[in-house]
């Protein structure tokens, strides 16, 4: 088993304070060759643009939830969690793209299809062997299978999408979520499902609640290769205010950005969302319970990757947050040789 470099580009979110973008409204793609773009930074689409050429795409939250939705008798509420997560998702598939507005009418070519399992995953990864689009909720917020490779400690959350270096064809994503309680020295929750007024504010230096659907439904954008936004109003701008919804709801920009990357097709529910090389749901541990160790392929699936990053305070008492800082990764990690991922 040789070593073999596979690239990612990784997109998280920050709390920082808000600017203003100084450029003409249109959407950003992420590319194989395109420089980090963070903060208000242009968009630069050298090489081939990110795409599944598959559009079909499942995914699975891991079933340990997070800390700051329980049911009450005091377990993690995972329901709730996956039921945020699925509608996040899926307001990038209800748009309109021949009008170019929410609603329904001729979607996008593209269909989400939530596991009805939990994910046992909580490493951004991807495998020849067997994946899952995985979405785990990290405290602390380190990269599991890394002593030394804490995430950003001013990063609400991190998309890691693996990807073919020469043609752009997406092969994997993975959504790592801060979990830890935010302070003006790291990001995190706590974390809530917001009225459609807003987030309420948090007090004595303890931040408020940050909707849950804003961050993913963001994330949810990197996840398909879609970068930065310049238009302020758009899912894809890269801050908002922590007590607002608004990135709920897609803006014309992100519209555009969906149905022109993805313009209606032929899919329909009917569609295959395996991922490539087989579903395998749990990439931590063997059919025998055994620990998958990191530098070791997993097992493949029975009926039939690889890692990456997402607040706290910003400069002044204004808590925002920064979604996303694209990053280039080149990730060393024994993994089977795949012809079409090599760098």
């Amino acid at each position: 088993m040789s070593d073999r470099s596979l690239h990612a580009a990784a997109l998280g979110l920050m709390f920082v304070a808000a600017f203003t973008a100084d450029r003409a409204s249109a959407y950003c793609r992420m590319s194989t060759d395109g420089s980090p773009q963070v903060g208000d930074a242009d968009c630069i689409e050298d090489g081939a643009l990110l795409i599944w050429n598959h559009p079909c795409l499942s995914y699975a939250v891991d079933f340990r939830g997070s800390r700051w939705f329980e049911n009450a008798d005091g377990t993690r509420d995972v329901a709730t969690v996956m039921d945020l997560v699925e509608q996040s998702f899926a307001s990038w598939e209800n748009v309109d793209c021949e009008n170019r507005v929410v609603g329904s009418g001729t979607p996008p070519n593209l269909i989400f299809k939530p596991s009805l399992e939990p994910s046992v995953c909580q490493r951004a990864e991807f495998n020849t062997t067997g994946n899952v689009n995985t979405i785990a909720f990290l405290d602390p917020w380190k990269d599991p299978c890394s002593d030394d490779r804490a995430y950003d400690p001013f990063a609400f959350a991190v998309t890691v999408v693996w990807h073919n270096t020469t043609t752009g064809e997406i092969l994997d994503a993975d959504m790592m979520i801060n979990d830890q309680l935010a302070s003006r020295f790291n990001a995190g929750g706590p974390y809530g499902d917001c009225p459609d007024a807003g987030c309420p504010a948090g007090s004595q230096g303890v931040p408020g609640p940050a909707d849950l659907r804003s961050i993913v439904t963001h994330e949810a954008g990197h996840f398909i290769g879609i970068g930065h936004s310049p238009d302020q109003g758009a899912t894809m701008f890269n801050s908002a205010e922590r007590t607002s919804v608004d990135k709920r709801t897609l803006a014309t920009d992100d519209i555009n950005a969906v149905c022109d990357v993805y313009p209606p097709g032929n899919l329909d529910q009917t569609c295959d969302a395996t991922p490539m090389g087989g579903l395998l749901l749990n990439c931590e541990l063997t059919e025998d319970s055994e620990p998958i160790a990191c530098d070791d392929p997993a097992s493949p699936p029975s009926n039939g990757g690889c890692s990456a990053y997402s607040m706290t305070q910003s400069p002044t008492d204004t808590w925002a947050l920064l979604l996303g800082a694209l990053i280039g990764l080149t990730v060393l990690r024994r993994r089977p040789r795949r012809r079409d991922a090599r760098s």
